[in-house]
């Protein structure tokens, strides 16, 4: 089998169980929309600060949502020894990651198309022409933050206190992506093009990279420890 096969063998065992049980939708799904719904009525509607808080709020919310459902959705794997049937099996350490991954964008993916039209409605945003360049921004941010979330959480899945830790994990090695993302998502919400945030683009771009390809070829080391 290609790792190709694999992952996509993986991320489809994960996306049954998934679809049976909706933890990880109603947890990211919910959350993020709590958070969403309660700035609408605090962020100001009009004026030039109205854009910078509402990218960071639909940030804060993305992070803290991705950490909550990646953190459950692997603990579920610990839990019932699944994660052990795994490593047995003959899918490749890379395969088992880039399964994971794929999985959790998916469900994460699916929580955005609904989440970014209520989040534009909701907070009266005006995004005109930069609805491209937010699909691209979000897309590629996304990228990079499940790429280092699926990562570190098979690091604190076998703490104790794992709901605790992947969050400090996390957040300083995904303030980089995240300060990207705030910066585009505020361009974008402005109606800018992806000329005035090609700077952002790019960090994210290689932020995405770096990301995948650091898993891919660290989580065979992490996973066995």
């Amino acid at each position: 089998m290609t790792v190709a096969v694999e992952a996509w063998r993986v991320a489809r065992k994960d996306l049954r169980l998934e679809l049976r049980t909706r933890d990880m939708l109603t947890a990211i799904g919910l959350f993020a929309l709590l958070i969403v719904v309660v700035a609408s009525f605090s962020l100001p509607t009009t004026g030039a600060e109205r854009d910078p808080v509402a990218a960071g709020v639909l940030w804060i919310a993305l992070l803290f949502a991705i950490l909550l459902g990646i953190g459950r959705s692997l603990a579920l794997e610990h839990e019932a020894s699944c994660i052990d049937a795994l490593l047995t099996s003959p899918i490749s350490r890379e395969g088992i990651y880039l399964g994971k991954v794929l999985s959790n964008l998916l469900v994460v993916a699916a929580i955005q198309v609904v989440l970014l039209p209520l989040a534009v409605v909701l907070l009266q945003l005006e995004p005109g022409r930069g609805v491209g360049l937010l699909a691209v921004v979000t897309a590629l941010a996304t990228i990079a933050l499940v790429s280092v979330a699926t990562l570190l959480s098979s690091m604190a899945v076998n703490t104790r206190t794992r709901e605790a830790i992947l969050p400090v994990l996390v957040v300083p090695v995904a303030l980089p992506v995240l300060i990207a993302a705030v910066q585009g998502t505020e361009v974008a919400l402005g109606g800018g093009t992806p000329a005035e945030a090609g700077s952002w683009l790019a960090l994210l771009a290689a932020a995405a990279v770096l990301s995948l390809s650091l898993g891919i070829a660290t989580f065979r080391h992490v996973i066995e420890e």
